[in-house]
């Protein structure tokens, strides 16, 4: 038998890495890679600013197009007639890709717009994942909302990365002509099974230092136990509006400060390795539409703490760690010195099972194939 023709696949994001090393929307290179064996992939990523042009890269995964408008900062005033130009650029260079079967946005408003426009021309269907969260800061604006309703009721598929996501678009009055949780694909042989097994005494925090994340709180949670945990160190890895608020805190109090070590924003490769070196992962946040990170921890191995309000309750079940409400620091602290007391209960095997069954790139992979399939005949 002949092998299997693939299928040619159309992807625009929203965000997407401007560069080697870039983090921002790394995630989309995990949903390229996932889908490589399947796919004959380009993606078109459109900005406003960044170096001019278009500029054309060859990866093993896909073939990166970049389009940028200008190459210098565009007045708020020139902001409407800049977008336009965004979409007209978009809409030319996008149409030549003729043999596309698929268009997977990645985003609604800006590309989930210009992969319906191409859709049109190039008759083919499209599809959108959707990753905002909350959603509410599209759910509370009056001209945000209708847009995005109608660029979603017009997919032929809307894919969520929680069944929290999915019900928040609902409860907004959205009702897509398919609305199908996926989740988000977790690197698992990035982040593979700790394989120091000896205890360590080491908690572990990674995120962006945003308020919402909770990195603070997770510091002061930290210090309630520094008289009952003398040997334990809180790791803190990220950067962001916090990071001042946190040194500041720490600068006062020499006990904790010698207790913490702030390491900034780190690499994939080297967030994994800093997970290799935890105890357990620490991650209130109040809102998450998945919470990669959350999972990738739990790849490794690890027990987590996480916030009990949205999407991580969906896979932080009781056997791989504990849910805290996320602004209550005396129940943060409860939950962390309940996890040193109940280490040895949690079988990190079967805690890097639960994220390889379910977010894994095979099984993800396989996840896509099948809805492109459905959706392409």
């Amino acid at each position: 038998m002949g092998e299997e023709k693939k299928i040619n696949l159309l992807v625009i994001p929203d965000l997407f890495p401007k560069f080697e090393g870039d983090v921002q929307g790394i995630f989309i290179l995990d949903y390229l890679t996932c889908v490589k064996d399947y796919c004959t992939t380009n993606v078109l990523f459109m900005r406003l600013v960044g170096k001019k042009g278009l500029h054309t890269q060859t990866t093993e995964d896909a073939t990166i197009h970049r389009y940028c408008v200008s190459s210098s900062k565009i007045p708020a005033l020139l902001k409407p007639f800049a977008y336009l130009i965004w979409f007209i650029k978009g809409y030319q260079i996008g149409k030549q890709f003729k043999d596309t079967d698929i268009i997977h946005a990645h985003g609604t408003i800006l590309s989930g717009t210009l992969s319906y426009l191409l859709s049109k021309k190039l008759k083919v269907p499209f599809i959108i994942t959707e990753h905002q969260g909350p959603f509410s800061m599209t759910s509370n604006s009056f001209w945000k909302l209708r847009w995005t309703r109608f660029i979603m009721q017009r997919a032929n598929a809307v894919l969520t990365v929680s069944h929290h996501l999915k019900e928040e678009i609902l409860a907004a009055g959205i009702h897509p002509k398919k609305i199908i949780v996926t989740h988000n694909p977790v690197d698992t042989h990035l982040f593979q099974l700790k394989t120091n097994t000896a205890i360590t005494n080491n908690i572990l925090f990674v995120g962006r230092l945003d308020e919402f994340k909770g990195g603070l709180r997770c510091l002061k949670a930290f210090e309630q136990l520094l008289p009952n945990t003398p040997l334990y160190n809180f790791t803190m890895v990220g950067d962001g509006e916090e990071m001042q608020p946190i040194k500041n805190y720490l600068e006062s109090k020499s006990e904790l400060k010698a207790r913490v070590v702030l390491k900034g924003s780190l690499t994939k490769a080297e967030i994994a390795k800093e997970m290799q070196q935890a105890d357990f992962f620490i991650f209130p946040s109040r809102h998450e539409s998945f919470g990669l990170v959350i999972a990738e921890a739990m790849a490794c191995g690890l027990p987590v703490i996480a916030g009990n309000q949205t999407a991580p309750k969906e896979y932080v079940k009781q056997d791989c760690g504990l849910l805290v409400p996320p602004d209550d620091i005396d129940a943060i602290a409860k939950a962390m010195q309940q996890m040193i007391n109940t280490l040895s209960a949690y079988q990190a095997a079967n805690i890097r099972q639960h994220i390889v069954s379910n977010f894994s790139f095979t099984v993800f992979g396989q996840k896509l194939k099948d809805i492109y399939e459905d959706e392409s005949k």
